[in-house]
């Protein structure tokens, strides 16, 4: 799909992707919907996490690794979201735009991907989220430290995640009719448009800090 086809800003000036035919606005999530994508984090971590030591099992002598399995099956079964391991994020708005940068992110990411700055920052946010452009490359082509910030999993996995991104992209479009494939399949070839559109989630999601 096309960046014309799969691009476009909505009246309201709103970011819009076209979606299995449908147009699709970003908008900010609600709570409960927020509490939706932990869940699905967490879910997907848990799994991941016990598939690990099932693809592990024959390493050890007779029924040990059905035991040990077992036991982070009951271990991981008693999880929230709070037990995820913290991640580094970093912050678009202290990415330090240079020439070099703005080279390796088109040459990665296509044309498109520094076809203006706000996009540029956030996908190489992006990168460094999910260990594309690592703290050496960057500092090389900026001269700075990269801009990171503890935070906790699912905050990290929303945006420096595929799994996240889509997850993220779903929930705020399935009031469209569209489902979690459909999103997938639109925005696979796409990498910097899912950037674009999971970052102004979170944006248009995180609470506005005013003065009371």
């Amino acid at each position: 799909m096309s960046e014309d086809m799969a691009r476009a800003l909505g009246a309201s000036g709103a970011l819009t992707v076209v979606i299995a035919g449908k147009e699709c606005t970003v908008r900010p999530l609600g709570l409960q919907e927020l509490t939706e994508v932990e869940r699905d984090c967490l879910e997907r971590f848990r799994r991941h996490y016990l598939e690990t030591y099932r693809a592990s099992m024959d390493l050890l002598p007779g029924n040990a690794g059905l035991l040990l399995l077992e036991r982070k099956i009951e271990e991981a079964a008693r999880w929230d979201v709070g037990d995820l391991p913290a991640k580094y994020a970093h912050d678009p708005a202290r990415v330090v735009l240079t020439d070099a940068l703005r080279a390796w992110v088109a040459e990665t990411y296509g044309a498109d991907g520094g076809s203006d700055d706000r996009r540029t920052q956030r996908i190489a946010t992006s990168a460094l989220d999910q260990g594309m452009l690592s703290d050496e490359e960057y500092r090389g082509m900026t001269g700075s430290s990269p801009p990171k910030v503890r935070v906790g999993y699912v905050n990290w996995w929303i945006t420096g995640s595929y799994e996240g991104m889509v997850t993220f992209c779903w929930v705020c479009f399935r009031h469209n009719d569209v489902t979690r494939d459909q999103v997938q399949d639109a925005l696979r070839g796409n990498m910097a448009l899912l950037v674009d559109l999971s970052r102004e989630i979170e944006r248009l999601s995180s609470p506005s800090v005013g003065n009371g």
